[in-house]
């Protein structure tokens, strides 16, 4: 009898075992399912960002070209415009920095914070566009019209 009571023990705690082990399992693989996800997201966010940061970097450029013909009509606003622009390269650029040196415990409001940045640059950097396009196009027109003068 004490032969069997021991056997059924060592079943149970074999049992026991291996359910814990298996939890153990799935909690372990959910655990590295999360860090996926959130290695995930910051990729996408951070992409996001950095196409953002190089359609600015490309303005920026084109608005430094600008400047450097010496252009004085257009000279006030394409540095008004630049310091627009080159303001909202920076939010950006922090933005990439704290979604680099977040944890993936700080992930959920660095996320929020790196989304609402972007959706805020965006938004900026449309309203920008316009008057880069329209600074940019002038010194165009103006060159057509010389050409025409000609």
């Amino acid at each position: 009898m004490n032969k069997i009571i021991l056997v059924a023990a060592f079943i149970s705690v074999g049992v026991l075992t291996q359910c814990s082990r298996s939890t153990e399992n799935k909690v372990d693989e959910a655990q590295e399912a999360i860090v996926d996800d959130i290695q995930k997201e910051k990729a996408e966010v951070a992409k996001d960002l950095r196409t953002l940061r190089d359609d600015i970097n490309t303005r920026l450029d084109k608005v430094s070209k600008k400047l450097e013909k010496g252009d004085i009509e257009a000279q006030k606003d394409l540095n008004n415009v630049k310091e627009q622009l080159t303001e909202q390269r920076n939010k950006v650029e922090k933005a990439l920095d704290e979604i680099s040196n977040s944890s993936d415990e700080t992930w959920d409001d660095i996320q929020q914070a790196s989304r609402n940045t972007a959706a805020e640059v965006k938004l900026e950097f449309q309203k920008l566009l316009e008057r880069v396009d329209l600074a940019l196009d002038g010194d165009h027109d103006e060159d057509k019209n010389k050409d025409k003068d000609k």
